[in-house]
């Protein structure tokens, strides 16, 4: 078939294309016209390095050994984990009631079930071209958008600084448990020396035991200051309502479906007048 019939056929069945293309591309328009405006909060952020609020980089006395400001890959794969948690998502739930504002009836574990399932499908958390985390929140409330972006981002930032002080806690628990043994073995030592006046290795114990004192009260000391609250990310974009909406994006679909319906009538046409010369033909 070559082109000439090709154009014979569409000039003799145009109408037929035209009103495929009419139907489907009305269809399209109305359906998107009848959908609820989507707006989009757009919140980013870049993990700092864990060790700048550590006591190795605090007690440093030269500059050039301090410790780079923004933390690695692996940093900013940890933070993006929190900010995909069930239990961070189930707070934000909670915080801003949406349970109510996506209008779920459902009572109980299924509708806390069915509200996370709704907020998870209007967000979206990735690294962008940069490495940095990037937090998409798709909300018909332009302003609830943009609150729920940035409050994963605070949530997300406080949650990292309590996992680092809790471990750090434990940490300093251990030291202060050890100071008050060697404190006791400190009593015990100063009593065998009094029972036994000028015995020298119980001279030494002692100096080792206050050396050992003075050394675990120094790292007691550090300790305690690096449990702060040194922020655990760094905020590069903060979300702010867009008054231009996300979803959906009417012009370009409309245009996508007169394009695709277009090249489905196109052949619908073709195989129309292939059904007409058959019939012609008696097969």
């Amino acid at each position: 078939m070559n082109l000439e019939i090709i154009l014979q056929i569409i000039r003799h069945r145009w109408k037929h294309s035209l009103l495929i293309v009419a139907i489907a591309t009305i269809a399209t328009g109305g359906i998107l016209l009848l959908q609820t405006p989507m707006f989009r909060g757009t919140a980013v952020f870049a993990a700092a390095n864990p060790n700048l609020g550590d006591r190795s980089n605090i007690y440093r006395t030269q500059f050039w050994e301090q410790y780079f400001y923004f933390g690695s890959d692996f940093d900013n794969d940890r933070l993006a984990a929190i900010a995909r948690s069930d239990e961070l998502l189930l707070f934000i739930a909670d915080s801003f009631q949406l349970k109510q504002h996506y209008k779920i009836k459902v009572e109980g574990e299924r509708g806390r079930y069915l509200t996370d399932k709704e907020l998870k499908e209007n967000i979206t958390i990735h690294k962008n071209e940069f490495g940095h985390i990037k937090i998409n929140v798709l909300d018909k409330d332009r302003f609830l958008a943009a609150k729920i972006a940035n409050a994963i981002v605070y949530k997300v930032n406080e949650t990292a600084i309590a996992s680092i002080n809790e471990m750090k806690s434990g940490i300093l628990k251990k030291l202060k448990d050890d100071y008050l043994v060697q404190k006791d073995s400190l009593r015990s030592v100063d009593a065998a020396i009094q029972a036994n006046a000028g015995d020298s290795y119980l001279v030494a114990r002692k100096t080792a035991i206050l050396e050992e004192l003075v050394e675990k009260d120094k790292l007691i000391q550090q300790f305690n200051t690096s449990i702060n609250d040194v922020n655990a990310l760094f905020i590069i974009e903060k979300a702010i309502p867009h008054f231009k909406k996300d979803k959906p994006l009417i012009m370009s679909s409309v245009i996508s479906a007169a394009i695709i319906s277009f090249v489905f009538s196109i052949l619908f046409i073709f195989l129309l007048e292939l059904k007409a010369r058959r019939k012609s033909l008696g097969l």
